[in-house]
């Protein structure tokens, strides 16, 4: 954001993944960390939501100064048709609101926004592939611009932020359909990178771990106040597999784990694994150069997967490619991470 110092996003990133607190702590952890960064006199706000229903089933909305409350939102929600939903909630991850097409005459813009000033929102969208996120704003007073640097910076924090989601309803249910998205520990690493256990897939992954590790404490260290280096060296995913987590142990030791998080995807038959996690990421918007973020592999690898994909489903173009593979709807039951949503 013009004029505003380098933020420090590493610290947003060290309370996401604060996997053990509640989801309430959580959610007030993540903001406190993110209001140095993103309030700009009118607070900030954030809740978790689930975008199987309209209106959206929304939890635990939190505020930080923001003169917004539930029934605010609430209103907000049930005056949102589809189509604008489409275009705001399940779109690009970072945002101003007012870059959806109808947000100023929006009825609860006019109703519930306008009457407090806020005129626009930063938001911060962090929605998974399986229909639930978690969901960032901060009112401005006046209509603003994202700038492409700004853009990216906060489509990487949001990566973290719904990889951190996933997990985080994965480890509530302890049950799960697929080894990589049970949330278990595979390896365990000391803060250096060095290896303290490794297991099943992680055997043969050491490299790629150790100096994903070696990256994550660059990141949290000298690279901390450099947000367009730091980033980069802390990926969402290791390997499109692993998410890496903080371990406290009674001994005083702080160890990182590599806990099994991939997305969940479609099962399409047609495609392997990867090319379905390539083309889930591409379903929700984003580039080649933002998928490869979020699932850990390179730029080339990305490209390589989504070419496959496109040739095995017949797909002409990106557009056609996200149409095939939206078609019908997503297996939710597959994933038992999805009912810790509906069980709270």
């Amino acid at each position: 954001m013009p004029g505003r110092r380098d933020p420090d996003l590493v610290s947003v990133l060290e309370a996401a993944y604060a996997v053990d607190q509640s989801e309430p702590a959580w959610l007030t952890g993540l903001l406190a960390a993110l209001r140095p960064a993103l309030d700009e006199g009118l607070g900030i706000a954030a809740y978790v939501y689930d975008t199987a229903d309209r209106p959206f089933r929304i939890r635990n909305l939190t505020v930080d100064g923001c003169p917004v409350d539930d029934a605010g939102i609430a209103k907000l929600q049930d005056s949102s048709y589809d189509a604008y939903v489409r275009r705001s909630w399940i779109a690009r991850a970072a945002m101003m609101a007012s870059e959806t097409p109808g947000f100023e005459t929006h009825p609860g813009v006019l109703e519930v926004f306008n009457p407090v000033g806020i005129r626009d929102l930063m938001v911060v969208n962090c929605l998974d592939p399986i229909g639930v996120g978690c969901w960032i704003g901060a009112p401005r007073a006046a209509l603003g611009r994202l700038d492409d640097g700004d853009r990216e910076r906060w489509n990487r924090v949001a990566a973290h932020v719904r990889s951190s989601l996933r997990l985080r309803l994965r480890l509530a249910t302890g049950v799960a359909t697929e080894p990589e998205a049970s949330g278990h520990a595979e390896a365990v690493l000391t803060r250096d990178g060095g290896v303290v256990d490794l297991r099943g897939a992680a055997e043969d992954a050491r490299a790629a771990l150790c100096d994903a590790v070696r990256d994550l404490g660059r990141a949290r260290g000298e690279l901390r106040h450099d947000p367009d280096r730091a980033l980069p060296s802390w990926p969402a995913l290791v390997r499109a597999r692993w998410t890496l987590v903080e371990d406290f142990h009674a001994d005083g030791q702080r160890y990182i784990l590599a806990r099994t998080n991939a997305l969940h995807t479609k099962p399409i038959d047609r495609l392997s694994q990867r090319e379905r996690q390539v083309v889930a990421c591409l379903s929700m918007g984003m580039t080649n150069k933002e998928a490869a973020y979020e699932l850990g592999l390179s730029h080339s690898t990305v490209r390589v997967l989504v070419s496959r994909a496109s040739a095995k489903l017949g797909a002409k173009a990106r557009e056609d490619l996200v149409a095939e593979y939206r078609r019908g709807d997503l297996d939710r039951a597959s994933d038992p991470s999805s009912r810790s949503f509906i069980a709270r």
